[in-house]
């Protein structure tokens, strides 16, 4: 029967609050603040209050850690870990979210949340209210009655299952009181309760169905069939009684339920926006602000506003456009936004355009205007260099179109990435709430919310640049990240051409490989299975052969890569499967999956090179990925033969830098010995060998200078000795004494290392030479394991951030060159430290030469830079070029 006087939420804050903390990745700040816990409390109490609609809510705490039944049982929930480190915190974020939604809270020493719970509920029925309780316990269940019903959580925080009187009787078959008596039996682990040995919640439940609680079943203990249950509940009943003390939620303690203290009223928004805006929950402000929206809600002087702007001017067509457009082309500070119907912008359909500028704003829906009549219109503007947020996206999509363009005059998202390059996210709106207090809430209308995200954009441009002034990363925008933006978009409209031809060659040697490998396996097994089944190829393993388990998941023993990498040297059976995997996926995402990709009309993979991805600054790409081609198998290398000219008479050419981040170390750390061997020539893994072996260069052999690789590039990455014994199969000690001679012959890289992590402490950055910020928020984690991942980021950051600005600042000086002398060559790819050419044989000298002059004079570095070329009619049929082309 639903309450006359309204509705009580009961909040059980404990279990919720840790239930987001496990349920959800680990979340924080930019600042280091960890917020999963908060933002999953927020997020699941928003959605009860939605769902339930409550007129009263009360959120219920656990004071401390020690209660009344710690004084009943010592051991009571004993076997609980303690509170991790980063969520203890979380629970005052928590405390300061409900003061901000003006929502009661409550706790009470002594107490558990689920006691005070009960007492409320009994009140609250009392008052005539519907009561429902939100939590993750079923401890709650056995406060369900005709008046009060629990919102369970199920999986993680995804899905909650409403339980009333009737639901518990077909769950159970038992009334909900009944419940306390089941786990008096059964026990509880996670509370430490400990029940009746031998007596799971089956038999608990069937033995209080029949006797009817923990009385009757103890004083039927003589009749039962059962001799071991029998035993236990003779032997334990005092134990069963004092569990059932322990699993009863006390319902009488002494708090008064004030309803108008606990009456849901409006929130403070402008503290719930601060405290949103601080924890950076920018995905959760729009909801605020869509509930302030129609509300008198009194608060004048909310600081997240709402862009408020005047109507933008309606255009009528492509003539209008094209008028606004030329004459804004010779004004300051305009900004262009273009809505897309698809997230494949070379495909794309502009549904709408913005325009920006000091005196106002326009806007035009473009249905059914062709993309080159819009090009046309705006192509002088976009030669002029407007502001956009993603100005590849806008640039390609327009040249795709006809247009002719230039690089950006800004790009909010290439100036936010820079600002913060470690966040999910770099949209538009997060961007505007982070910096200008200003939320974007769109309506229905297309057109008129395209004109202001081209405000936005304008307005935050200005922000942002000034911000990039003031951390010294203003050079960095304009003359690397922001020309970077066009040259970007310029090779994914381009492409990389691929012989189809080649791939379904590929395809079927694969397929014959997987197939002649597969019964190989199965021969080794002794049976046929399925090899792509964890669970099947675990029995096989560990039962069948009887190998050792190497490590446990959630669901068995793990057969993953590195388990079968360690068994390779028990069975060969673990080899093959190595094998099998490697060629498996060969086939599946490089052969069947890059087929898709290749547009039909172009016959070239249109990769998606992003720029604000990576926390380096390093490029990533995707859609496909071809920075992750396999390399290390010679089949995977031989993948690079379907990559190809654009067309006979072309020739791919390679230039890639020679060990780039070895030289900004060398850089960076000032180290005597590595600068030297730079600036002699010599190979310095060969080097790094006789000084860590110490013998001549000339008695260095190939084993020594293996490990001397490892030892180089894993001092780039801050390796341990465990990661260098792992990698080279040696002991710990060994490794660790190959690090220490390391050490010992670089004696400036050891200390660059040691200040680079202390300056980091005390800035909470570190810089590439560019002046690349990167915040490391983890180097004051209280977690190990987090804490080390930052000091190896500080290690490593400014050695592959400033390699990344390296080849960036090849990119930006190599192209316009192009464009200029040699039309016809174009850069297609940038791969690590490589970037490929699809050159005209005729051109190939003079742009082999200016490739190479310029990606080696782009920074003047201690150590000089060196690029290797390499030519060839594919990606993999390449040899060294050295300005003469070998006949065919």
């Amino acid at each position: 029967m639903p309450g006359k006087n309204g509705k009580l939420l009961l909040v059980d804050g404990n279990s919720i609050i840790h239930r987001a903390f496990h349920a959800l990745p680990p979340l924080q700040t930019s600042e280091g603040q960890q917020t999963n816990a908060v933002y999953g409390f927020a997020t699941m109490l928003q959605k009860a209050l939605d769902l339930v609609a409550p007129d009263y809510v009360i959120v219920a705490f656990d004071h401390s850690k020690v209660t009344f039944r710690h004084g009943l049982y010592g051991e009571y929930k004993g076997t609980r870990p303690e509170t991790a480190p980063e969520l203890r915190p979380q629970f005052a974020l928590v405390k300061r979210l409900l003061a901000a939604w003006r929502l009661a809270s409550c706790e009470l020493e002594g107490y558990e949340a689920d006691d005070l719970i009960g007492t409320l509920s009994h009140k609250g029925k009392g008052a005539g209210l519907e009561v429902l309780i939100l939590t993750g316990d079923r401890d709650a269940l056995q406060l369900v009655d005709d008046r009060v019903k629990v919102l369970l959580m199920r999986r993680g925080l995804s899905q909650v299952e409403l339980l009333d009187r009737e639901a518990i009787k077909k769950a159970y078959g038992l009334e909900a009181g009944q419940l306390i008596d089941v786990k008096a039996l059964m026990g509880d682990a996670s509370d430490n309760i400990p029940g009746v040995p031998g007596i799971g919640e089956k038999t608990a439940v069937q033995l209080v169905r029949q006797y009817g609680d923990l009385e009757g079943v103890l004083a039927h203990v003589h009749e039962m069939k059962g001799r071991k249950v029998a035993a236990n509940l003779a032997a334990y009943a005092d134990q069963a009684r004092l569990s059932r003390e322990l699993a009863t939620i006390h319902c009488n303690l002494p708090v008064e339920l004030e309803l108008e203290a606990c009456r849901r009223g409006k929130p403070d928004y402008q503290a719930v926006l601060d405290l949103y805006k601080e924890l950076e929950f920018n995905s959760l402000v729009k909801d605020v602000l869509k509930a302030m929206q129609g509300e008198d809600h009194g608060d004048a002087n909310i600081t997240v506003k709402t862009l408020s702007l005047p109507q933008p001017r309606i255009l009528a067509g492509l003539e209008e456009l094209a008028g606004l457009a030329g004459r804004l082309a010779g004004e300051q500070e305009v900004a262009v936004a273009l809505a897309l119907n698809n997230a494949n912008y070379m495909e794309a359909r502009v549904l709408a355009v913005g325009l920006a500028w000091e005196e106002g704003m326009a806007a035009l829906d473009t249905g059914g205007i062709p993309a080159t009549g819009l090009a046309m219109a705006l192509e002088p503007l976009l030669q002029a260099g407007p502001i956009f947020h993603n100005a590849k996206e806008a640039l390609v999509g327009m040249k795709e179109a006809g247009a002719r363009v230039a690089d950006p005059g800004g790009d909010t998202m290439i100036a936010g990435y820079l600002l913060n390059p470690t966040a999910s996210r770099h949209d538009l709106p997060e961007l505007c709430l982070e910096h200008l207090d200003l939320a974007l809430v769109e309506d229905a209308s297309l057109p008129l919310n395209t004109a202001r995200r081209a405000a936005a954009a304008r307005l935050l441009h200005r922000e942002l640049v000034a911000k990039l002034q003031a951390a010294g990363m203003a050079e960095l925008y304009r003359r690397v990240e922001l020309p970077l933006t066009r040259v970007l978009g310029e090779m994914e409209s381009d492409g990389v051409a691929v012989d189809l031809e080649t791939l379904d060659l590929m395809g079927a040697e694969l397929e014959g490989n997987i197939v002649a490998l597969t019964e190989e396996i199965y021969r080794l097994a002794g049976e046929k299975f399925n090899i792509n089944s964890s669970r099947q190829l675990g029995n096989i393993l560990f039962e069948k052969l009887g190998l050792p388990p190497v490590k446990r998941t959630k669901t068995g023993f793990s057969t993953d890569a590195a388990v079968l990498e360690e068994l390779a040297a028990k069975h060969p059976i673990a080899a093959k499967l190595v094998e099998y995997r490697q060629l498996t996926k060969l086939k599946s995402t490089y052969v069947d999956g890059l087929k898709p990709l290749v547009n039909p009309r172009t016959k070239s993979l249109h990769t998606t090179f992003n720029q604000t991805v990576t926390a380096t600054g390093r490029l990533s790409s995707s859609e496909p990925n071809l920075q992750n081609i396999p390399v290390r198998l010679e089949v995977g290398r031989r993948l690079r033969r379907a990559f190809v000219p654009h067309g006979p008479g072309r020739f791919l050419l390679a230039a890639d830098y020679s060990q780039i981040e070895l030289r900004v170390l060398a850089h960076i750390s000032g180290d005597a010995g590595m600068i030297a061997a730079f600036r002699r020539g010599e190979d310095i893994h060969t080097r790094t060998a006789a000084e860590v072996f110490g013998v001549p260069l000339r008695e260095v052999t190939p084993l020594m200078r293996r490990s001397a690789k490892a030892v180089n590039f894993g001092i780039v990455y801050g390796i341990s000795d465990f990661g260098l014994s792992r990698d080279l199969g040696i002991s710990r000690s060994e490794a660790h004494e190959y690090i220490e001679r390391y050490f010992q012959r670089y004696p400036g890289v050891r200390a660059y290392m040691e200040e680079v992590v202390a300056r980091a402490r005390q800035d909470g950055y570190v810089t590439t030479l560019l002046g690349r910020r990167r915040y490391l928020p983890e180097l004051f984690s209280p977690n190990h394991t987090t804490r080390s991942f930052g000091e190896r980021a500080a290690m490593n950051t400014p050695i592959q951030g400033s390699a990344a600005d390296i080849i960036k600042i090849a990119m930006v000086k190599i192209f316009p060159l192009l464009e200029e002398q040699y039309p016809a060559a174009r850069m297609v790819l940038q791969v690590h430290d490589e970037l490929i050419f699809d050159v005209p044989e005729e051109d190939l000298p003079a742009v082999a030469a200016l490739v190479k002059e310029n990606m080696e004079n782009t920074l003047e570095l201690l150590v000089p830079l060196r690029v290797d070329l390499k030519y060839g009619p594919s990606w993999y049929d390449m040899e060294p070029y050295h300005g003469a082309i070998k006949d065919a």
